[in-house]
């Protein structure tokens, strides 16, 4: 009985932070058009905490699931409005790998979901499930890194995606300045 709280807590652990993540993503991506300023970061921090707190007393489970493909679905039809009005191509590229590490992760994740029991004894395992949080990983990255992009051309701050190591993308912003 232990084990199962435990697990359950650890999940929790898993959960509630891809919930405020899309929270977070939620406020980057529609706060421009938000007219009251301070009622969206108060509202989503409020429902972000009653969230976490209703998460830990009662378990969903396919509750959950749903709950975050919606917040994802929400996310869509700004993120390619975003992407739409992007003109430079390498930030277009960080929008189609973030499309592209969330397609790859959630094909994982349902494979190992669907068939664990018959994977867990091939000689060779490919952890579905950890494969799953390193692209949900990278598809964080890209994500806000393409957020980052946009919201600095919003603000007219002339961004910019850079290569670390020529292969991790960043974005480099150069502000105008005012007199």
């Amino acid at each position: 009985m232990e084990n199962a709280g435990t697990q359950n807590l650890q999940q929790q652990g898993d959960e509630t932070p891809m919930v405020w993540e899309m929270l977070l993503y939620f406020y980057i991506l529609y706060s421009p058009d938000w007219h009251y300023r301070s009622t969206m970061p108060t509202f989503l921090f409020l429902y972000g905490a009653a969230f976490a707190i209703v998460h830990a007393l009662i378990r969903f489970e396919i509750g959950f699931k749903v709950h975050y493909l919606i917040l994802c679905l929400l996310c869509v039809p700004r993120m390619y409005k975003y992407y739409i009005y992007t003109k430079d191509a390498s930030a277009k590229r960080l929008a189609k790998l973030y499309l592209a590490t969330i397609s790859m992760g959630s094909l994982w994740w349902l494979f190992d979901c669907l068939f664990c029991s018959n994977i867990s004894q091939w000689y060779f395992n490919p952890e579905g499930h950890a494969l799953w949080h390193i692209l949900m990983g990278f598809n964080s990255y890209f994500a806000n890194t393409f957020l980052m992009f946009w919201r600095a051309q919003q603000l007219g701050w002339n961004p910019k995606v850079a290569h670390f190591m020529g292969f991790f993308p960043y974005v480099t912003i150069q502000k105008p300045k005012t007199q």
